[in-house]
């Protein structure tokens, strides 16, 4: 049975004093983290547009990613930030997710600096003296240099940083009224279990404060009386990190799916580097020791346990780094989106740029299939009411194309046959064409219909009809018709109706030059659905597309 310090031999007996603890428990975890979170909107601040400027210029190798995600993340002592920051870009299409990957990896590295920051300074020196006043005059001095973006995020990140260690310092003093009951528990026979519920306490603690450095320093603090076991402890420590995860599996919800990809390959790394932790528990907490004895720093159990966190996910980048390939690609086919799905290649495969006449089947395969698509684009972009989702289908067919016209190059660079050699150029036209359709089917869905009275509607309508027919002709795979006579007929029409509204005052100026405008881009879709169709004629018995199977119509 546990002895009681009270006498009584019950768990009762102290329990009182350890709820009358609870408060300044809960205050210093609340000032720790309000540090933080001023520390490092300071830091942004600060920084101004230097984040945005390191991503993007130093990730173009996985060496140089990591690196990168170590370091923004040691400074600015927050991996959600830079995370954050990652996605966007990856969003924006300016980070692969193989280079996101490695900042992300890099930003689990930089945050065990906190570790270091809390055994090392926090709980060495007494920061009470010297933190009320750093937070008084970083605020103050915040504010009053409110004009001065950077200044005022420099003096606020001050003020965070005596928070930090404020938040520290009670921390400290309140586990170290713990220590007796702590010690009075048979944890160091605890075993397995005992890892397991410590490991299970690490991930609920980061999960709830949703931020493994606060869960960090209620490890450190609690373990700097020496009353808890060090492998209990590493076993929090481990936990934490793997419950940072909790942050971006939340992320995924509604997120989009290059932010789910970031967020599933960070989840992948905390788990592979919490397994190998577990694993080589003993050992990593002997390297620990190791390590701190070679750098002559005192191996209490707050130093060793950041030093064991730095290790471990040292070791998770060992581990991850003939892996990455791997994962990129597995990660690549998660969370597809139908307008991901649309950019990628239906029949396009490098094993047949080695057979011309297979390698033409399939380019016109996939030509025609852009083509339709593309039409598809523009019917609902002429008949649907404004919808910003469209402009996302427009990216994937744009990348489309670029795999496309990728094919083509290196079927290009092969020996050709002469029908591939003359197919090539038209090829290249009908992918330009489906651009073209895009792009101006695009302008079109931007501008409004002018108002032009009663009488300018019929005129309209043939218009619209010639317009949508021209869009159905390019479409059909069995026949071709040349809609270009009908199109500019009806164009005329419209042209002289409106001009004729105008000179007898039935139609302002303004209205009329709208409505020229909108029918010049309207025309120009029918044109280039046309020119089209016009250039894959001549191949569309060589892709076998003489039926409707061939294409793979946008959903509505």
């Amino acid at each position: 049975m546990l002895t009681d310090p009270g006498g009584d031999g019950r768990y009762g007996g102290y329990l009182p004093e350890m709820i009358g603890l609870l408060g300044p428990l809960l205050g210093g975890l609340g000032l720790f983290m309000l540090g933080m979170a001023i520390l490092t909107d300071g830091l942004k601040l600060a920084a101004g547009g230097a984040l945005t400027s390191i991503l993007s210029a130093w990730t173009r190798t996985r060496l140089r990613g990591l690196l990168t995600g170590t370091f923004i993340t040691s400074v600015m002592q927050s991996s959600s930030a830079v995370t954050v920051a990652v996605i966007g870009f990856v969003n924006a299409g300016l980070l692969t997710l193989s280079q996101a990957m490695w900042v992300v990896f890099g930003a689990n590295l930089g945050t065990t600096m906190t570790g270091w920051l809390v055994s090392q300074i926090g709980l060495r020196l007494d920061w009470t003296a010297l933190a009320l006043p750093l937070v008084g005059l970083g605020m103050l001095a915040g504010l009053a240099l409110k004009g001065r973006p950077r200044l005022g995020g420099a003096a606020r990140a001050a003020g965070g940083f005596g928070l930090f260690f404020l938040g520290i310092g009670v921390l400290q003093e309140a586990f170290s009224g713990l220590d007796p009951q702590i010690a009075g528990l048979p944890l160091a026979e605890a075993g397995l279990l005992g890892i397991a519920a410590f490991l299970l306490a690490g991930v609920v603690l980061t999960t709830l404060t949703q931020s493994s450095s606060a869960a960090m320093v209620i490890i450190l603090t609690a373990s700097a009386g020496g009353a808890l076991p060090l492998e209990l402890a590493a076993a929090a420590v481990i936990g934490a990190n793997l419950g940072t995860t909790s942050t971006a599996l939340l992320a995924t919800i509604g997120a989009t799916p290059a932010a789910s990809r970031v967020a599933m390959a960070h989840v992948t790394f905390n788990a592979v580097t919490a397994l190998g932790a577990l694993l080589l528990l003993p050992s990593m907490l002997w390297l620990s020791e190791a390590v701190l004895d070679g750098v002559g720093i005192l191996d209490d159990g707050p130093a060793l346990l950041a030093a064991f966190h730095t290790l471990f996910n040292l070791l998770g980048i060992l581990i991850i780094w003939p892996l990455a390939p791997w994962l990129a690609r597995w990660l690549s086919t998660l969370y597809r989106s139908e307008d991901e799905e649309l950019a990628r290649p239906a029949f396009l495969d490098s094993n047949l740029t080695g057979t011309p006449s297979l390698a033409l089947r399939a380019l016109v395969l996939e030509c025609w299939r852009l083509h339709t698509l593309s039409l598809d684009l523009a019917r609902l972009r002429l008949t649907a009411p404004q919808n910003g989702k469209l402009a996302a289908r427009e990216n994937s067919l744009a990348e489309l194309a670029v795999v496309i016209r990728e094919f083509l190059a290196r079927v290009s660079t092969e020996a050709m046959t002469p029908e591939t050699a003359r197919a090539l150029p038209d090829l290249v036209r009908a992918v330009h064409h489906s651009e073209v359709l895009c792009l101006e089917s695009g302008e079109v869905f931007g501008l409004r219909r002018p108002v032009a009275g009663d009488a300018m509607k019929p005129v309209w309508d043939r218009f619209d009809r010639a317009v949508a027919k021209a869009l159905d002709k390019a479409g059909n795979a069995d026949s071709f018709t040349d809609t270009r006579p009908s199109i500019r007929r009806a164009f005329v029409k419209l042209k002289s109706a409106l001009l004729e509204a105008l000179s007898e005052g039935r139609a302002g100026v303004r209205e009329v030059d709208a409505s020229l405008a909108l029918a010049q881009r309207l025309r120009h879709v029918a044109e280039a659905a046309r020119d089209g169709r016009l250039r894959l004629d001549p191949w569309l018995d060589e892709g076998g597309l003489a039926h409707p199977a061939a294409q793979d119509p946008l959903p509505s």
